[in-house]
């Protein structure tokens, strides 16, 4: 019923102007603030704070909060703690000093601030939008299933998503500085980060952003210095390589595990032989194919067609990605959603999405989905149909930028 009333939102909002149909203004009056969304946003992430406290669930935090101790004693990053949490860390040496705040609070308040702080981060990531202000709303309701699962498990995917969105909108604003800033921290916290280089293709002063972007590699890579020996940091670096390969290993075999679009292909063809670089080799030619269309590169609508393809991109194609990471995904299927001229497509997918997205297999029968993977993998079909629609929609002549204009003065209005 929650599903059915929160589809019933979003389509009601984007079918109808406002200005228009003063029935669907009052009725939607309340819904349609950008306070409200923040509102559920915020609720979302106490709910599921306070059933972390309940359920003493607070293990991936304690992963995180041990990781500046660990700098500071120069103890290994990406070893096991059985003592302190299951599992280890997989995030790059700086994501420490990210998280070393929180760390000065007992773990019951520091998950609480930390959690807030992934929250507000990426609503206000999705604010910075070119976009209109119900669009930005639209965005923020659709995200909510998604929410849900980041805040349940407490990670950083929303943080990390936020960067990848201020890559670009900063870089929109001609904040170039600080838009390699969030490229590079990103990818120097998670991997996913780095496919915001190529934003790069939409800087004004090309030679400058690549000056920006060794600058924050140097500063970042050196930070963690700061707290521990330069010997330590570096290989710290290395180790952080070998954990992200056996991660990787593991994934592949643990089918249940890999849910991204190489996982759910294996699991349809049951063969776990198919290696990951046929995927990406695939995905990398799809993912780069827009970039020639030149005469679109200063395109509005194209531009945010690549940073849909961008959040999108890097869920679907690493044996990492898990039902908490498609936070950073859920933003550009939004940005879709909201530009999507074809309404039939959209009112049909999204739901579909949505429904999936909420995992419901895993929810009512763990025990039968993690014996068929392929019930958990089918999560990230729906994003890969999107994502395949978001591409040819960047360079589809009939695609609709004559309101780049439009786009353009809410841009001058905001800056």
């Amino acid at each position: 019923m929650l599903l059915l009333l929160h589809c019933n939102i979003i389509f009601t909002m984007n079918n109808h102007s406002l200005t228009k149909f003063p029935r669907a203004m009052s009725r939607l009056k309340f819904y349609n603030n950008n306070r409200v969304v923040l509102a559920f946003w915020v609720l979302v992430t106490l709910v599921f704070v306070i059933d972390s406290w309940v359920s003493n669930r607070l293990n991936n935090y304690l992963i995180f909060e041990n990781t500046i101790r660990n700098l500071i004693h120069e103890r290994s990053l990406y070893a096991a703690y059985p003592a302190y949490h299951d599992d280890a860390n997989h995030y790059g040496p700086v994501f420490s000093l990210i998280v070393a705040p929180f760390a000065m609070f007992p773990n019951w308040l520091g998950l609480l601030f930390w959690n807030l702080f992934n929250c507000f981060f990426l609503y206000k990531a999705i604010q910075t939008l070119p976009l209109s202000e119900e669009k930005k709303i639209i965005i923020g309701y659709i995200a909510i299933p998604c929410l849900i699962e980041s805040m349940l498990n407490q990670q950083f995917n929303a943080g990390a998503g936020a960067l990848i969105i201020l890559s670009y909108t900063l870089l929109n604003r001609n904040k170039g500085i600080w838009s390699a800033m969030c490229v590079v921290l990103g990818t120097f916290v998670k991997l996913y980060g780095g496919v915001g280089l190529v934003f790069f293709f939409f800087a004004k002063n090309k030679p400058a952003y690549i000056g920006w972007l060794m600058m924050w590699s140097i500063v970042f890579f050196c930070m963690p210095m700061l707290f521990a020996s330069p010997d330590f940091v570096a290989h710290s670096y290395i180790d952080w390589k070998d954990s992200l390969i056996i991660k990787n290993a593991g994934n592949i075999v643990g089918a249940s595990t890999d849910i991204s679009i190489m996982g759910f292909f294996r699991s349809l063809l049951n063969y776990r032989g198919i290696p990951n670089y046929v995927f990406i080799s695939l995905g990398v030619i799809l993912f780069m194919l827009p970039f020639s269309y030149l005469q679109l590169l200063n395109k509005r609508k194209f531009q945010l067609m690549i940073l849909s393809s961008v959040l999108i991109f890097p869920i679907l194609f690493s044996t990492g990605s898990e039902d908490c990471t498609y936070i950073i995904s859920i933003t550009a299927v939004g940005i879709w959603y909201v530009q999507e001229k074809n309404r039939k497509m959209k009112n049909v997918l999204l739901p579909i999405l949505l429904f999936i997205t909420c995992n419901f297999p895993l929810l009512l029968f763990p025990v039968y989905a993690k014996a068929h993977p392929l019930t958990l993998s089918i999560l990230s079909f729906p994003y890969f149909i999107v994502w395949i629609r978001v591409l040819y929609l960047a360079v589809d002549k009939k695609y609709d930028y004559a309101d780049d204009q439009e786009l353009e003065n809410l841009h001058m209005l905001r800056d």
